[in-house]
């Protein structure tokens, strides 16, 4: 996470912008190298049994065309019938400047998947990426917001964005937000805020509910755009309801409004909500949560032969461990107790609690900057304290 918001800091970060207001990040060409370039992209677009009309879309000033424009009949990689991309038709949709939209990469190669990684442990939450291929003078998108936070990573040509200002403060993807029409869109967005010109290694950080929409300045333009889905107050809502389950008020008939006065209805209701506030308070629904928070995240799974076929696999041994910053820094602990962790591997520390399982080959790739023998060291470390064990 550090490296994807340098020059900025994490804490300059939190503390100043995450779901408060965009900020644009410059940076220089080689930073955002390993995450996608030209050649990456072409031998991604070559596997062409990975593009449906559903991972593959076409966007022509700022319509969005059928599949039977660039796609052909066929059979999926599971064998199931699917619109897959023909890609001499995707070519010919490019050449008359449709922009190229490829969902769903976050796992897609070793560079992607340690961005994505990346965001999930640094913000918390569940990161999804879409490629975005653009030519110059034509736009894919209207004006719209996001219902997710967006960390756009720009890796080839120059794209100007336009901000516009926020309407809805944290909207969700539900359909009270996402039935919106470009009419609304275009009333509420309110006058520019921001307007900047993204660069190779140039980032841009945009809180969900921000208006905004982008153009190529360049003759080309590629960045890859990750949305960040967090835990929210409804997720709570949706775990009480098995805990309701198990109490008998909330099996308990509703009093009718029809049969008798309204009053015994909404002692009804208040006597309700009074349960729902004991729940949130018992020991076992906040541990639950907790762990439910703490496993908020894709699993992108590597498998590096032969290797792991050799090598050892590790499972955690207590679910409800958590960092935390501290007095004196960071630190590893429970409800009970806490001991610190050394400067420098609290990221790493947070991915292992973060996952049931794991092998070395997936620590080494989410943790590139750690070498072998820090690794080694530390998940030693972490088994002599009970953390973790071999599986």
């Amino acid at each position: 996470m550090a490296d994807i918001l340098y020059p900025l800091t994490p804490e300059e970060f939190f503390r100043d912008y995450h779901g408060r207001k965009p900020v644009h990040i410059p940076g220089d060409g080689a930073k955002l190298a390993s995450v996608m370039d030209w050649k990456t992209l072409s031998g991604l677009l070559g596997q062409s049994g990975l593009w449906s009309s559903k991972s593959l879309q076409l966007v022509l000033d700022t319509r969005i065309l059928d599949a039977g424009d660039y796609c052909r009949p066929g059979l999926d990689r599971e064998g199931r019938e699917a619109m897959m991309a023909d890609l001499q038709k995707v070519g010919v949709w490019l050449r008359r400047g449709a922009s190229l939209v490829c969902n769903d990469i976050d796992s897609l190669t070793p560079g992607l998947k340690a961005t994505a990684n990346a965001l999930e442990q640094g913000v918390g939450g569940k990161a999804q990426g879409n490629l975005y291929c653009s030519w110059q003078a034509h736009q894919a998108f209207g004006s719209h917001f996001d219902t997710h936070d967006v960390y756009a990573l720009h890796v080839e040509g120059e794209k100007t964005w336009r901000i516009y200002q926020r309407h809805f403060e944290d909207p969700i993807a539900h359909p009270y937000f996402k039935s919106l029409g470009q009419d609304f869109h275009d009333k509420h967005k309110g006058p520019i805020s921001l307007e900047v010109t993204l660069k190779p290694g140039d980032v841009l950080y945009l809180p969900r509910g921000w208006y905004h929409d982008a153009l190529a300045s360049g003759q080309t333009s590629v960045h890859i755009a990750f949305g960040l889905t967090s835990v929210i107050g409804l997720d709570l809502i949706s775990m009480l309801f098995e805990r309701a389950v198990q109490d008998p008020l909330f099996r308990k008939t509703v009093p009718s409004p029809d049969q008798g006065p309204d009053q015994a209805m909404a002692d009804h209701l208040a006597a309700l909500g009074a349960r729902v506030a004991e729940f949130v308070r018992e020991p076992a629904v906040v541990r639950q949560f907790a762990a439910f928070m703490r496993g908020y995240h894709y699993d992108r799974g590597t498998l590096n032969l032969p290797d792991d076929a050799l090598a050892k696999r590790w499972r955690r041994r207590n679910a409800n461990l958590k960092v935390t910053r501290g007095a004196n820094g960071w630190q590893l602990g429970d409800d009970r107790r806490a001991v610190p962790i050394p400067p420098g591997v609290e990221g790493p520390v947070s991915w292992v609690i973060s996952r049931e399982s794991f092998s070395e080959s997936e620590f080494a790739a989410a943790h590139p900057s750690l070498n072998e023998t820090a690794r080694r060291q530390l998940l030693t470390e972490l088994g002599n304290m009970k953390v973790v064990e071999v599986a």
